[in-house]
């Protein structure tokens, strides 16, 4: 079983990694791993914080709260992208450039729809990560939108990972550094 880590979701929900795991495996009724990892979950403190119940015979229990940190409806996430990613953007050469159809179920947006389902799977964190840098690129891209990608040329290409550990520096000089010679 490999199980990926998004370490801002830790810091969110101040979960240890141990109690992540120990969460995530239960969710997933791998109940067998459990018992070969030495995991030290702090089970007061998942319960504390809303993740864990105790049932019948002190069975642990896996709350809603954590489910929708790692699941999520495909069809409301690809809906969100949608709605997050310019539709249209004016090309000072060819004029209006449609970048995705509106309907998030359209024809159009078929192969879209498809390889986004194939990058994130049912994964909420990925999917927020990704919203999260197609946020940033469209800050900081926002004087040259008229160069932004088909929305399935961005997807096949994984521009947003250009975009995931951006730091915003504040400046606002967009202007090239040049040496005269």
């Amino acid at each position: 079983m490999n199980i990926e880590i998004n370490t801002e979701i830790l810091q969110e929900t101040k979960l240890s990694a141990d109690d992540f795991l120990y969460l995530y495996i239960l969710q997933r009724n791998g109940y067998k791993y459990l018992q070969t990892l030495a995991l030290k979950p702090n089970v007061a403190t998942m319960q504390t914080n809303g993740y864990l119940i105790l049932g019948e015979q002190d069975k642990p229990v896996i709350t809603q709260k954590f489910i929708d940190l790692t699941y999520s409806d495909f069809d409301q996430m690809f809906s969100e992208l949608l709605d997050v990613y310019p539709m249209k953007v004016d090309s000072p050469t060819r004029g209006i450039r449609i970048l995705h159809a509106k309907d998030p179920k359209a024809g159009a947006n078929k192969k879209a729809r498809k390889k986004y389902k194939s990058i994130i799977r049912t994964k909420k964190s990925k999917h927020d990560s990704i919203i999260r840098s197609l946020r940033i690129q469209l800050t900081v891209d926002k004087d040259n939108l008229s160069y932004l990608q088909n929305l399935e040329t961005w997807l096949n290409n994984h521009t947003w990972e250009k975009y995931e550990d951006y730091e915003n520096t504040g400046s606002t000089d967009s202007q090239r550094i040049t040496r005269q010679l």
